[in-house]
């Protein structure tokens, strides 16, 4: 090998082994507190407007499972919400 190829060669796995920088990704979702409170009104205020319409063909029993299993998926988004932000 030439010298100069030789220089190449060396030039060439220096670049290789050169450790390339990683940045790790962050979040985009920064709302904190009172932002989840908000994304979670806006989810139950939403929930309800697509239930509403229903209310007059349930009766009182069946409305009230239904608002119930509503609500507790809702809780239950909010806390695996809030278990993953503290992580």
């Amino acid at each position: 090998m030439s010298k100069k190829s030789h220089a190449k060669h060396e030039q060439k796995n220096k670049h290789k082994s050169q450790p390339m920088s990683y940045e790790k990704p962050h979040e985009d979702y920064h709302a904190g507190a009172f932002g989840d409170t908000i994304i979670i009104l806006l989810i139950l205020g939403l929930g309800l407007f697509f239930i509403v319409p229903f209310f007059p063909y349930m009766s009182d029993n069946t409305l009230l499972i239904v608002l119930s299993v509503f609500v507790l998926i809702v809780v239950a988004f909010a806390f695996f919400l809030r278990k993953k932000r503290k992580k």
